[in-house]
């Protein structure tokens, strides 16, 4: 499988989910995490709607163990299902949880999810 070539853009990635993660020993679910970060960051935005096979072609996992780990990811609020897939033969579409000091500023301690659509401060 060749490498994506070095585009000097990184992907922010929460260490507590990081360590989440990690303690829970969901390593499929963290590869299928970091990649689904990278596309929102691409894409300047806290959605992505990539097919399995992107996932497939990107990680080697099955695509059984690429659609447990998103249900993981989402039931323990990493991402949220927009729409797709099912029966209509379509791309799901997940909303990332923003990373809320992804542009240096801490988040209130009320802060609430944000809307779907949040773009934040992608420049920095």
């Amino acid at each position: 499988m060749p490498h994506a070539p070095i585009t000097n853009r990184w992907t922010p990635v929460p260490d507590q989910g990081t360590l989440d993660l990690l303690r829970a020993k969901q390593y499929t679910a963290l590869a299928v995490w970091l990649c689904m970060l990278r596309d929102a960051t691409q894409h300047q935005t806290w959605e992505t709607s990539r097919p399995i096979a992107a996932f497939q072609e990107e990680t080697n996992l099955s695509r059984q163990t690429i659609v447990n780990a998103q249900n993981y990811l989402a039931e323990n609020g990493y991402i949220r299902p927009l729409g797709g897939g099912g029966g209509s033969r379509k791309k799901v579409t997940f909303a990332i949880t923003p990373i809320h000091n992804y542009n240096g500023k801490p988040a209130p301690p009320d802060a609430k999810d944000p809307a779907p659509r949040e773009r934040g401060d992608w420049t920095s």
